[in-house]
């Protein structure tokens, strides 16, 4: 009996829990009847693009949010062909031209064959805080997506201009501004200055092939079988117009564009140095060869252009004209960057030709350079480091492109720096490369110093000759970040010739700091061009 009563008391709980779950929701939609997309047991928080990068500047770097995000926005830029189901964009919360958060290689939805710019959209995932070369990018990685409007791109043409029309719209914007107009611009690139990413390159661009930096492509997209982009290439490179401010510097930028080569650049030379036999200067003159490439050894005298490189070069008692020197990639107007002063020897080839009767060679290819013994209070040596708080403060020590202990952890160093022959004293000197619209700075690494008057010095010279100076100071650095730069009240003048630079200053406590010495953007009292540095000293009174 008691079996029987039992089992009647739990077919009536059974029965009562039964009813009792008919008015609780599934907590999720049961799948292929519509409804939400969130996955199972997810929360999924709604932000802005806005909150979304907040958020990610309190991630620590290269870290992913716990949480799981989604995002609803305007495609701005569509900045990579479809790979594998995926492709790349840029969300704003306005349809706006902002490039705010990163989805990066986002899911195409079902049917989708790409996104398209001005389609707005919903983006799921975990935001991750992107960290390259000290720009924080918030992005959210292999995002799921909703598309709740298709954009339609297909009438937007962007407005072919020049670099210097570029540099002119992009003064007249606000700071960190873009502009919300698409823009082409059709010119040569002059400088490549990182190494490719996520298949992008940044790169310099000016209106001519002469070596100036007027507007940055910065991290352009490479075309489809395109490795690396080429120094010399001609290019267009398509995008919104960016007004990039650090500093007080500002650099007219398009970010993430688009790029079409016309041109390739870089090929390697006609002759290359290798295949040209070696003969001394007397023989190349006799033999007065107008169609064979020949390979001298002299040592240069009497140098009357150093934008060409027009010069004597003597071996023994035979000289011949050198009008004008390419560099090794065969580039005119290069010449100062070779580091070739009187006294040095240098290897290059050419063909013999004449002008008024008189024996030379025109366009002539720089090979290599040996220092001479002259030049500079310490020739051929020295210890430039001897009673200094640096050391390689001579600049003869290199750690690939960069000269051992002149690269900051913090952003007090953001030249572009490169090995010179030209050196005040030993082997080498370092190069600080300008930007006609940045000031440029070379660093020391942090150092600690005592409470105190230090005296800094050093050797600087310009490159191309004209108007060129340089600024010096220091900037305290504090668990990574740097305070306020304190420099000079002066502008040293820089000739062609090494000048002194010296720098007083006092430090009331114990203080980390990096030296800097400022390569000044074009002006009227500059002409914008690569500085060389040598010979640095930091004592204290």
């Amino acid at each position: 009996m008691k079996k029987i009563l039992y089992s009647i008391m739990a077919l009536a709980v059974a029965a009562f829990s039964l009813q009792s779950c008919e008015d609780v929701p599934a907590p999720y939609d049961i799948p292929g009847e519509g409804g939400n997309t969130e996955k199972p047991g997810v929360e999924i928080i709604e932000i802005t693009c806005a909150k979304a990068i907040e958020l990610c500047n309190a991630l620590e770097d290269g870290a992913s949010s716990e949480e799981t995000y989604s995002i609803t926005g305007y495609i701005t830029d569509v900045f990579a062909t479809v790979s594998k189901g995926q492709q790349s964009f840029w969300l704003s919360d306005n349809n706006d031209g902002q490039k705010m958060v990163q989805a990066y290689w986002a899911n195409l939805p079902a049917g989708v064959e790409a996104f398209t710019k001005g389609s707005k959209v919903k983006i799921t995932g975990k935001l991750l805080k992107y960290v390259k070369e000290n720009e924080v990018i918030t992005e959210v990685k292999n995002a799921d997506v909703e598309i709740l409007e298709a954009g339609d791109n297909s009438s937007t043409e962007a407005i072919a201009i020049t670099c210097a029309k570029a540099i002119e719209l992009c003064n007249a914007l606000q700071d960190n501004a873009s502009s919300a107009e698409i823009y082409s611009i059709t010119g040569y690139i002059t400088d490549v200055f990182a190494t490719v990413s996520r298949n992008q390159q940044s790169f310099w661009l000016s209106d001519n092939n002469d070596g100036q930096k007027m507007v940055q492509a910065y991290w352009a997209n490479l075309p489809e079988g395109v490795e690396a982009f080429t120094k010399g290439s001609k290019v267009t490179i398509t995008g919104n117009l960016l007004k990039y401010v650090k500093d007080g510097a500002v650099t007219p930028e398009i970010k993430n564009a688009d790029v079409v080569i016309i041109e390739q650049g870089g090929s390697e030379p006609d002759t290359p140095s290798g295949d040209a036999k070696h003969i001394s200067v007397s023989e190349f003159l006799s033999k007065k060869d107008t169609e064979t490439t020949y390979e001298l050894t002299g040592v240069v005298a009497n140098i009357a252009n150093t934008t060409y490189g027009n010069f004597d070069l003597v071996e023994g008692d035979a000289k011949i004209y050198i009008y004008g020197l390419l560099d090794k990639e065969g580039n005119a107007k290069n010449f100062a960057s070779l580091g070739i002063s009187e006294g040095d020897e240098v290897t290059l080839t050419g063909v013999y030709s004449e002008f008024n009767d008189s024996p030379q060679i025109k366009n002539a290819q720089f090979v290599s350079v040996k220092k001479g013994t002259g030049g500079g209070d310490n020739p051929g040596g020295g210890t430039p480091d001897e009673g200094s708080l640096l050391s390689n403060g001579g600049f003869e020590n290199w750690d690939g492109s960069t000269p051992v202990n002149w690269k900051s952890a913090s952003t007090a160093g953001n030249a572009t720096l490169s090995k010179s022959t030209d050196a005040h004293s030993g082997s080498y000197s370092v190069s600080v490369g300008a930007v006609a619209s940045q000031n440029k700075r070379l660093a020391y690494k942090e150092t600690e110093l005592e409470a105190g008057t230090y005296v800094f010095t050093f050797y600087a010279k310009a490159t191309k000759g004209g108007k060129s100076q340089t600024r010096v100071g220091y900037v305290p650095v504090k668990d990574g970040s740097v305070g306020d730069y304190v420099y000079s009240k002066d502008y040293p003048k820089l000739t062609t010739s090494w000048t002194q630079v010296t720098y007083e200053f006092e430090l009331k406590e114990k203080t980390t700091v990096c030296l800097v010495i400022m390569n000044p953007k074009a002006s009227s009292y500059v002409d914008s061009q690569d500085i060389l540095i040598d010979d640095a000293k930091l004592v204290k009174k």
